[in-house]
């Protein structure tokens, strides 16, 4: 498995509890390990930006979890401000999605945590 995965998987069990994707009970929703699978299929489909924007979506029936997903991504890679929203982040630092160098390092980063995100929800029992 890939170093920077296994350095990722502490930081996104700490981060799965920290942004609530589980429970009190320590019970993660089956919806998460969907929309962890089906994040990463729509970064190599649409792009980081489109699936970003989707994702961040809060008018949506399940933007709750969708959000929370995300917040776990920033806790698991970036050192900011976990209430920062990560579309928002990205577009700033990417001088509003026009540096493809950065889109491509985020694309990798992101990537990497949701593969993290994953192994780690598997360690707790599903709701």
């Amino acid at each position: 498995m890939n170093k920077k995965i296994n350095e990722l998987i502490p930081k996104a069990l700490e981060a799965i509890k920290e942004s609530k994707v589980a429970n009190a009970n320590n019970e993660v929703a089956k919806e998460y390990k969907g929309y962890v699978s089906s994040m990463g299929a729509s970064i190599i489909q649409s792009g980081l930006l489109a699936t970003l924007a989707f994702y961040s979506n809060e008018q949506s029936g399940s933007a709750d979890k969708r959000l929370k997903l995300l917040k776990a991504i920033v806790k698991t890679i970036l050192d900011i401000n976990s209430n920062e929203k990560l579309l928002k982040y990205v577009l700033s630092n990417s001088n509003n999605g026009s540096d493809k160098t950065q889109i491509n390092k985020f694309e990798k980063q992101i990537s990497e945590a949701l593969i993290a995100l994953k192994l780690a929800i598997r360690t707790f029992k599903q709701e």
